[in-house]
């Protein structure tokens, strides 16, 4: 049994704790949840953090406004300390000082290393954002007042939840049957060999910091873009 800690950082209930509660962990605004939030825009059973297999995750229970994690929208998540969990206006840091404290460690020490950077923190609108290269600041403006006074509180400065937004290669799943990795194996050849016909087709152009891609090719890639937004989708709502 896991033991949860949260800590609501932006939204009507700002400021509220909650210190090492046992999994599964209920968020909602109903009574009976284990993180009852009052928050019209949340609902009455939101979402779920429970344990499988030794992970932490966090399950969107079919919400009316979703779940986002570090900004962005997600049914099913892997959780890491310092996620930011958005539940309609309240936004939720996930782990102790401590915790997250070590995950900045490990997340400097490999940022360089493949990761890419989640959206960032959304306003109170939840209005879309284009998220910054990982070398990039982050931007003040992109940060709710709300957010920031309370992480700084928190001990964390802006770097520091940059740092943390950074999605690091993830580890291949382990524990697969032959015909599961089969399965896998084959969905990332099928990507591997698109992006390779893509990145094979560029050409390069008089500016040197830029490169040209046919119309097809750009069709295609969005064809790619759009089918694993689909992939995303069936493995968390299945037909």
């Amino acid at each position: 049994m896991a033991l949860v800690t949260l800590r609501i950082v932006d939204g009507p209930e700002r400021g509220k704790f909650f210190e090492q509660i046992s999994t599964p962990v209920t968020i909602g605004r109903e009574e009976g949840n284990s993180v009852r939030l009052n928050d019209e825009r949340v609902s009455r059973f939101h979402a779920k953090i429970h344990e499988d297999n030794g992970a932490l995750l966090i399950t969107d229970l079919d919400s009316t406004n979703g779940t986002k994690v570090n900004g962005e929208n997600t049914q099913l998540w892997n959780l890491r300390p310092g996620d930011l969990l958005t539940f309609g206006r309240s936004v939720m840091l996930y782990g102790s000082k401590e915790d997250i404290a070590r995950r900045i460690q490990v997340t400097q020490a490999n940022r360089n290393n493949g990761g890419v950077q989640m959206g960032f923190i959304q306003d109170d609108l939840n209005e879309e954002a284009v998220p910054p290269p990982v070398s990039a600041p982050m931007d003040m403006h992109a940060t709710t007042t709300g957010i920031l006074e309370e992480l700084i509180f928190q001990g964390l400065d802006q770097n520091d939840m940059q740092i943390l937004h950074i999605l690091l290669p993830p580890p291949l799943p382990s524990g697969l049957n032959p015909r599961q990795t089969a399965e896998l194996l084959e969905l990332l050849q099928y990507i591997y060999l698109r992006i390779r016909y893509l990145s094979g087709s560029v050409e390069s152009t008089d500016n040197p910091d830029r490169v040209s891609l046919s119309e097809l090719q750009w069709q295609n890639l969005l064809d790619l873009y759009d089918r694993l937004a689909q992939y995303m989708r069936n493995i968390t709502e299945p037909a």
